[in-house]
């Protein structure tokens, strides 16, 4: 019986940690949900003109492949819808990121992750559209605790950012900084 649960405990734990070797596939999605605290400030020739504070639900999904044991590369995407009075935004964004996994044994995998890309944005506001467009990057840690050898559940504190231009006026600019708690489920697949 012995010999039976030594050959189980090494097949899980060799299971638990093939999730981060290099030739996997790692699927995830995020939901920050209401613990989000956003700071937008839009500036005009250098001078700021207004500055909004508002609460967002956004859904992150991304894709990333071990590259090296512990290291995934791959891309996050983002949509977020938001509406603020009579004030309505849709933006996308795109990030070639990393994400590195901290070699430990069990089930709870600490991680950190950043990337660096593409954002745009249409806002409506009565009957005039602003398309803006920019750079994003952003930043996180957290931890994966796997409640099956190829399924996690996520939980971090990410921070991103924004710096898009109006594409009419390039005097334009607007700066948003985003610190959030969030949640996910990644699947990792060999």
């Amino acid at each position: 019986m012995k010999k039976v649960l030594l050959f189980g405990a090494i097949v899980f734990f060799g299971a638990v940690n093939a999730q981060t070797e290099k030739g996997t596939w790692m699927v995830s999605g995020k939901s920050e949900i209401a613990f989000n605290s956003t700071n937008a400030k839009a500036k005009l020739k250098g001078q700021e003109v207004s500055e909004i504070k508002t609460s967002t639900f956004s859904f992150a999904p991304a894709a990333g492949y071990f590259i090296i044991d512990y290291l995934a590369i791959g891309v996050g995407l983002n949509y977020t819808n938001s509406k603020v009075e009579d004030s309505k935004s849709d933006t996308f964004v795109i990030i070639p990121q990393l994400s590195y996994f901290f070699p430990v044994t069990g089930e709870v995998k600490p991680y950190v992750e950043a990337g660096v890309g593409y954002a745009t944005n249409k806002t409506t506001e009565g009957n005039a559209d602003f398309k803006l467009n920019g750079i994003a990057y952003g930043f996180g840690a957290g931890v994966a605790y796997f409640v099956k050898p190829n399924v996690a559940l996520n939980l971090g504190l990410n921070y991103s950012a924004l710096h898009l231009k109006y594409s009419e006026n390039k005097d334009f600019e607007s700066d948003t900084n985003n610190l959030g708690l969030g949640i996910g489920i990644s699947v990792f697949l060999k």
